[in-house]
């Protein structure tokens, strides 16, 4: 190169050198440290207003001049979040520096579309978005919210399922965005397979889990057998369950493979599992206890020396070793098993070492959450009390004495540690709507269409209080009317007091008959779970309207059964009767349990010094027991058995057995004597019921249940002995669903020994009901 070039070569690079040099300045030195800010503009902005990004900068005229608050200026005005871009210029000025700051306003979001769904609604598909119309736009955000509706659709079992974001410019500074979506067809398990499972059979192992293989007659239903990746991942957690209680305490359960068939129209699943061996527990310690001796501690324990070291019975031991302690004030307690296996005997050394800790005393409860309920209506409920020791166990009494209020959505009893010997208890609810607005129907081909309609209100002005109205009528027979007040806690006293009045009236083929009254009740617990209730009724009956009749004289004669005839020649006549009731409940919730019992004896006295025209008495025994069984299904019985004695019992007091309270599949009353001319109810003196019921959930989500039911019972007259060989048997199934209008209960019971005259196949009843 000449010396002419490399001269002309070396000015150009010094000019160019002169010129980034000076832009560094202007950047960093602002045209000289110390020079002050004169005037503050903001270009590039549209929507927001300058004062704002100015403000939010940090920058002032009459400061001087700072890299550093150059620095924070740009990140204070990207934080804001309306921007794509954020730089500041500056231009030497006299008397200092102008400053600019230049912004690249992001777009406003007009309208989000999606197109090509099918499979699932569109409902669900925007509750997965969280763009917002008429805001500001992060192109990121529009792919992030593309990439969450995939994994949406892939945990729905959509597993080929495309979804493309095409942002679209609407004119100045707006944008549009559309989810382009290719759902492409449910991925369906057509068979699941273990591996490696040497001793547990198939069976059982597909019993512990969730995905099951695809089949058209339920999966509809219930998404069984459709692919879902969480799904699989909790299977594996599942199966490690399931061997770890049998005893395989060396257990291993690897990946899902998720392999497609050969003609693409569905996939194999197979679990990979390592079994190990089996133990059983050589020996069980308890170290570190003082408060209890040993006899004591292991008394209620269930993990035994010698039988197959189980870990959901270790987990269930280590709950009771943890309520002991808690129900004497020690809630801090710490159980800690330790175990030692031995390969060789395949057995395994276990040891409780057992923190006792201090005993732990109430500072403070509070109530939080409850708008509408007052304080006291919770802190009844409480089993604990401030500035006493703690008991666990009643904190978890207390937790389901508030839930069977059924005044709240949900519960939370959160305690909150104070050092090593206190606590506060926080009690915090969310109240649901207490006035209901039920309405119920069915089909009698005695009553024909039936119309129910209940008005709750559970709460009543947020005192625990409940009002109900409530209205039966059908086509053909019934119409009754009642009205009821319960107030729980009686002049502030834990005795609750009930007052009912109602006016009945029913139509039969061959006369009518009606009810007015009322009655007083109170209730009183003792202990935790025993009640005793008293109450007192007075009504009046009448007996009219007899149809009459030809005999084969030709002569008029009533029509109705000789007992209706004799009853409506009494005129009105009035019953006044006392009532005794002894009740055990131990039940978790009231209104949908999943264990527990109670049981309940009541005894009825009318006449006599009680006046009134009727004199009776009634003996009843009922009888309910859930056990949970697995994956939250339920398992219940039921047994009532009754008598009825005394001279003349009217009519009306008598048992009705048939129907969807006692035994379904049958009309009201049929399952119960009737009059063998008039084909009329006449009612029972005995009755004898069985129900036995297993609920189990269809579709979580959906809230819906499914039920199986036998019903065994009958009604018995004076002349008749109870005779399990004379029930009456019924089978069926039904539905429960609990709606946003409110629940839903469709069940269909089946006459298994339909007698001459009774028609045979599934009757149905239901009822639905709403919230306001």
């Amino acid at each position: 190169m000449s010396a002419d070039r490399r001269s002309r070569w070396a000015a150009v690079a010094a000019a160019v050198a002169s010129i980034l040099l000076s832009g560094i300045g202007a950047a960093t030195g602002w045209a000289g440290e110390g020079a002050a800010i004169v005037a503050l503009d903001v270009r590039g902005a549209h929507t927001i207003e300058t004062a704002t990004i100015v403000s939010r900068s940090g920058l002032v005229v009459g400061a001087t001049a700072d890299p550093a608050a150059v620095r924070e200026a740009v990140k204070a005005v990207y934080r804001m979040g309306y921007f794509d871009d954020v730089s500041i210029e500056q231009e030497p000025t006299a008397g200092g520096v102008r400053v600019t700051i230049v912004v690249a306003e992001r777009p406003v979001l007009g309208e989000v579309r999606y197109e090509g769904y099918d499979g699932v609604g569109l409902d669900k598909l925007k509750e997965q978005v969280t763009l917002a119309e008429k805001t500001f736009v992060d192109l990121r955000a529009v792919s992030a919210a593309a990439a969450k509706l995939q994994q949406y659709y892939l945990g729905e079992g959509y597993a080929d399922a495309r979804v493309i974001p095409v942002t679209k410019t609407t004119g100045p500074g707006t944008v549009s965005v559309t989810f382009l979506i290719e759902e492409g067809g449910r991925s369906k398990i057509r068979k699941v397979a273990f591996e490696g499972n040497r001793e547990v059979r198939v069976k059982r192992l597909q019993k512990a889990i969730s995905t099951k293989r695809y089949f058209w007659l339920t999966s509809w239903l219930s998404n069984a057998g459709i692919y879902k990746q969480d799904e699989l991942d909790q299977d594996v957690e599942r199966l490690r369950d399931f061997y770890l209680n049998e005893g395989y305490v060396q257990v291993q359960v690897g990946t899902p493979r998720v392999l497609p068939l050969p003609d693409r129209k569905g996939f194999t699943v197979v679990f990979p599992i390592v079994e190990g061996e089996r133990y059983t527990v050589e020996q069980i310690r308890l170290t570190g206890h003082s408060i209890f001796d040993d006899a004591e501690l292991s008394r209620g324990l269930v993990l035994r020396e010698g039988e197959i070291f189980r870990r959901n019975l270790l987990r269930q031991d280590i709950t009771t070793l943890t309520d002991r302690y808690g129900e004497r004030g020690y809630a801090f307690v710490d159980v800690r098993p330790q175990f030692v296996p031995h390969p060789d005997t395949r057995r395994i050394d276990l040891t409780y070492e057992i923190r006792e800790g201090r005993p732990v005393t109430v500072r403070e409860i509070r109530i939080e959450g409850n708008e509408k309920t007052y304080d006291t209506v919770i802190r009844r409920e409480l089993r604990v009390a401030e500035r006493e020791l703690i008991d666990t166990k009643a904190l978890k009494r207390s937790f389901q004495r508030i839930n069977n209020l059924n005044f709240f959505e949900n519960v939370e009893i959160l305690p909150n540690p104070i050092g090593d010997d206190q606590m506060d208890i926080r009690v915090r609810v969310k109240e649901k709507p207490t006035g209901t607005f039920s309405v119920g129907g069915g089909y009698s081909s005695v009553d024909g269409p039936v119309f129910q309609s209940d008005i709750t209100q559970g709460n009543l002005f947020g005192r625990g209080q409940l009002l109900r109205a409530r209205v039966e009528k059908s086509t053909k027979r019934t119409t009754n009317y009642s009205l009821t007040f319960r107030e729980p806690y009686l002049l502030g006293y834990p005795v609750a007091g009930t007052v009912d009045a109602f006016s009945q009236e029913r139509k039969y083929t061959t006369y009518k008959d009606s009810r007015v009254g009322g009655s007083l009740s109170l209730n009183k617990s003792f202990g935790e779970y025993v009640s005793a209730g008293l109450s007192y009724t007075r009504e009046a009956t009448k007996i009219f309207d007899i149809s009459m009749t030809t005999d084969s004289l030709g002569a008029s004669v009533p029509a109705a059964p000789a007992a209706v005839v004799a009853a409506a020649a009494r005129g009105k006549v009035t019953t006044s009767s006392v009532g005794l009731t002894v009740a055990r409940d131990t039940r978790d919730f009231w209104f949908e349990p999943k264990e527990g019992q109670r049981h309940s004896l009541s005894l009825e006295y009318a006449g006599g010094i009680l006046g009134g025209d009727n004199r009776f008495y009634r003996v009843v025994s009922d009888h309910s027991a859930f056990f949970p069984v697995i994956w939250s299904t339920v398992f219940s019985l039921h047994l009532r058995l009754g008598y009825l004695g005394g001279r003349e019992v009217p009519l009306n007091e008598r048992f009705i057995v048939g129907g969807i309270n006692t035994v379904r599949g049958f009309d009201y009353g049929r399952a119960g004597p009737v009059d063998p001319v008039t084909g009329e109810i006449v009612g029972a003196n005995k009755e004898a019921i069985l129900n036995a019921e297993y609920v189990f959930p269809m579709v979580s989500e959906a809230k819906l249940k499914g039920v199986l039911f036998f019903d065994a019972g009958r009604g018995f007259d004076d002349t008749e002995r109870v005779r399990i060989g004379d029930l009456r048997y019924s089978a069926g199934f039904g539905i429960r669903m609990l709606l946003p209008i409110g629940p839903i209960r469709l069940e269909w019971g089946y006459n298994l020994d339909p007698q001459p005259g009774e028609k045979s196949g599934f009757f149905p009843e239901f009822t639905i009901g709403s919230v306001f």
